[in-house]
């Protein structure tokens, strides 16, 4: 349907970025879909087809470099915004080969999240 907003599925478990997160998606036109852990992200990504994936890494459930890399194995090419606190080299490279299309570092500039997702949600 012409006009339906891009689904943005967000693996995040604090509460405060998720809110963050909803507002800054609603404001893009996406529909953001929030869950606190990436245990079923393959299942959630095949069922929901969204645009685009942000995933944080420090979650109950499953890591999100994990599950970045089983979504890869999994066939799905669905864009992976690695959004975390984890800020040294080796993780950046440990989540850019797990797959991911971007690494981004919370505390986050909207104007940087801005840039690395507007590609997949214009």
């Amino acid at each position: 349907m012409v006009g339906e907003p891009k689904k943005v599925l967000i693996f995040e478990d604090n509460p405060e970025i998720q809110l963050i997160l909803k507002i800054f998606f609603k404001k893009r036109g996406c529909e953001p879909l929030i869950h606190g852990d990436a245990t079923e992200a393959l299942e959630l990504v095949r069922k929901i087809a969204p645009a685009l994936v942000m995933m944080d890494i420090i979650m109950p459930g499953k890591d999100g470099v994990e599950a970045c890399k089983e979504l890869r194995a999994g066939g799905v090419q669905t864009p992976i915004v690695i959004l975390t606190s984890k800020a040294f080299a080796e993780d950046r490279e440990r989540g850019m080969l797990a797959g991911a299309n971007a690494y981004l570092l919370k505390p986050f500039n909207p104007k940087e999240l801005d840039a690395a997702v507007a590609p997949f949600i214009a």
